[in-house]
């Protein structure tokens, strides 16, 4: 019964994330976008509790600048964050390890590091036209090299690659220290406030 509930619960915090979403933008100023990052705090409180480990040993860190979405992108990244968040939760740290799970949102302008090589989709070349990088990190156990995360047998990472796809954006992974995913995504002429 337990290997039953599972599923059906990552599904529900798939619905969760979007709810919010909807939530979020219908009680802000803007009928049209929603401050992200103030969406990304508010899901991932509820997404620790949700998996019941709010006094455990899993912090959660976030460095967000202030960045205004449409749904377009925001449902399908609000899914993403879902899915990477809770491989993490279940698979990067053994019972009762210590961990970290970090996400930092920023425009790509404000970055001075460049993503490597490795582990990219076939639109990476173009990661100049960009306008923001979304990363989902944790120093856990990390994912075996064995895993081809751009052609997983999990639905979860098949589900961010193909969301990934529909925004025309690329993600990267990188493996040491735990498990990093940088998330490149929006093309320059969305409009940001100041």
């Amino acid at each position: 019964m337990k290997r039953c509930l599972k599923p059906l619960k990552r599904s529900q915090n798939r619905v969760v994330s979007m709810a919010l979403i909807h939530e979020e933008l219908y009680k802000g100023d803007r009928n049209d976008t929603l401050d992200f990052a103030a969406y990304i705090r508010k899901f991932t409180a509820d997404l620790f509790s949700s998996y019941n480990i709010g006094n455990s040993n899993i912090n959660l860190k976030t460095d967000l600048e202030s960045v205004y979405l449409d749904m377009d992108a925001a449902v399908p990244l609000g899914i993403i964050i879902n899915e990477l968040i809770s491989n993490s939760l279940k698979h990067a740290f053994p019972a009762g390890s210590e961990g970290e799970i970090n996400i930092s949102l920023r425009r790509t302008e404000t970055l001075s590091s460049r993503p490597e090589e490795s582990g990219q989709n076939q639109n990476f070349e173009e990661k100049d036209s960009y306008q923001y990088i979304l990363k989902v990190a944790d120093n856990g156990k990390g994912i075996p090299e064995e895993v081809e995360f751009q052609n997983p047998d999990s639905l979860g990472l098949q589900l961010v690659n193909i969301l990934i796809e529909q925004m025309d954006g690329c993600i990267e992974l990188k493996r040491n220290h735990g498990t990093e995913f940088s998330i490149f995504f929006g093309d320059k002429e969305l409009q940001i406030p100041d």
